[in-house]
């Protein structure tokens, strides 16, 4: 006859619990995504031309339902840019979701 197991501390059975329920869901969420971080970013390079200025750059390229403020931070920290101010000829590489 098999023994029977105990449970000694019940709040130490919920912390392991709860612990490899998210480490389970985890799994499941990397392998149905093909291990690909919803994070993953494809990257253009533009070269400004006369008269272009970083914000025209981002209307041109703006992912669906991405805040245009937020998306010139992410070009401006991409290309380590300290201000909006770019140069014709410059190339800038600017962030493309994955899947866009």
């Amino acid at each position: 006859m098999p023994r029977q197991i105990r449970i000694k501390s019940k709040t130490r059975f919920c912390i392991f619990l709860t612990v490899f329920i998210a480490l389970f869901i985890s799994l499941i969420a990397a392998v149905w995504n093909g291990g690909k971080a919803a994070s993953d970013v494809d990257w253009i390079e533009v070269e400004v031309v006369e008269g272009e200025t970083l914000w025209h750059i981002a209307q041109r390229t703006l992912p669906p339902r991405t805040d245009i403020r937020e998306y010139i931070r992410q070009i401006r920290e991409a290309n380590q840019l300290e201000s909006c101010n770019i140069r014709v000829g410059q190339k800038l590489f600017i962030p493309i979701k994955g899947g866009f």
